[in-house]
């Protein structure tokens, strides 16, 4: 994987753990802001807008040509990256438990 240019991408936040963990749930399936907003009603819409448009701006995500808004689908160097993101924290969780 190529170094994230947006390293906010990587640092773990309850946001963004549930963001990715919906996306990596249903890699195949469209967002709209508004759809993924619905799916995780603890995430403000100004935190999945973000999200998504750093990712977007980094390629982990393909524009996806529709009637009404921003639709937007992980590609697969965004599946990578992001499990290689979320598995950097928690190996990250688990090399601090042990270390208590």
């Amino acid at each position: 994987m190529r170094p994230l240019h947006a390293k906010v991408l990587a640092v773990r936040s309850t946001p963004r753990q549930q963001i990715y963990g919906t996306l990596l749930a249903q890699p195949g399936r469209t967002w709209t802001v508004r759809e993924l907003t619905a799916a995780l009603p603890d995430v403000s819409v100004e935190a999945v807008t973000a999200t998504l448009y750093q990712l977007l701006n980094e390629r982990l995500l393909d524009q996806v040509r529709r009637a009404s808004g921003l639709t937007l689908r992980l590609n697969s160097e965004g599946h990578a990256a992001i499990v290689q993101v979320t598995h950097g924290w928690a190996t990250a969780v688990s090399t601090w438990e042990a270390q208590q």
